[in-house]
């Protein structure tokens, strides 16, 4: 059967007989269809009328296209059909370039969402504190509750960091430039600065008056992005009392 699939399909094709088109099409869907004829196949299903069979062999090409690319069969199509092997080249191209997209902007949505979680994990150090580290008017406990608050623990590492480090300054350690990065994110999704707990919160309000054009616009996309993932409501997440975090 494999031997004369192709021509068993095309004589199908020619003396209308559709039994014997199903029973071909049914050998090549379950095992009969392989890189060695598919590009055969798809031309002929192209040309016989056979849809379903046509997409099949498409899809098997697009996976297999490094591969099919370099065989003779794919270069007598390009000489007998350019137009179908340009088609082809096309539709590989439009493919690759829109799972890349896809993967980019899965990669874009992971870091607005670590961002958002980085964000209110750090509203819940300044205003309530965990284990370890939080405000001077809390009582701390180590061991009094599990944290909810996944990026809590490299947040922690990081304030203390950020707390004891020598090159603070911004652009002078780049653990340090993390957290000015994500202070000032915070600042410009917050809902009220004068009730904010978190340290620095009003400064970088009144920073961002400052600011040139080019920066505001690289802030303000940003900030859009991260709201979008989250759809963050700035004010639920603040205390009316203003505070420092201490280590």
């Amino acid at each position: 059967m494999n031997e004369y699939i192709m021509h068993l399909l095309l004589l199908s094709h020619a003396y209308v007989v559709p039994q014997l088109k199903r029973v071909c099409e049914w050998h090549l869907e379950h095992g009969l269809l392989t890189t060695e004829n598919v590009i055969d196949v798809f031309q002929l299903a192209l040309l016989c009328d056979f849809p379903r069979l046509s997409v099949m062999s498409h899809r098997m090409i697009m996976k297999h296209f490094k591969e099919l690319y370099a065989t003779e069969a794919w270069t007598a199509m390009k000489k007998s059909h350019p137009f179908l092997e340009k088609e082809l080249r096309d539709s590989v191209f439009i493919e690759e370039n829109t799972r890349e997209e896809r993967i980019r902007k899965r990669n874009e949505q992971r870091i607005y969402s670590q961002l958002y979680e980085a964000m209110e994990a750090l509203v819940h150090i300044c205003r309530d504190g965990c284990k370890t580290i939080g405000p001077h008017d809390k009582d701390l406990k180590p061991n009094h509750a599990t944290c909810h608050y996944e990026a809590c623990k490299g947040l922690e590492s990081l304030i203390r960091h950020f707390a004891g480090c020598k090159l603070r300054v911004p652009g002078g350690c780049v653990h340090c430039k993390r957290m000015w990065q994500l202070l000032e994110l915070h600042s410009r999704v917050c809902a009220d600065s004068d009730q904010c707990r978190v340290p620095l919160c009003r400064n970088f309000k009144e920073k961002m008056e400052k600011q040139s054009k080019k920066d505001e616009v690289r802030w303000k996309l940003l900030v859009k992005n991260v709201l979008e993932t989250k759809k963050i409501g700035g004010s639920p997440f603040f205390l009316p009392v203003t505070s420092t975090v201490v280590s």
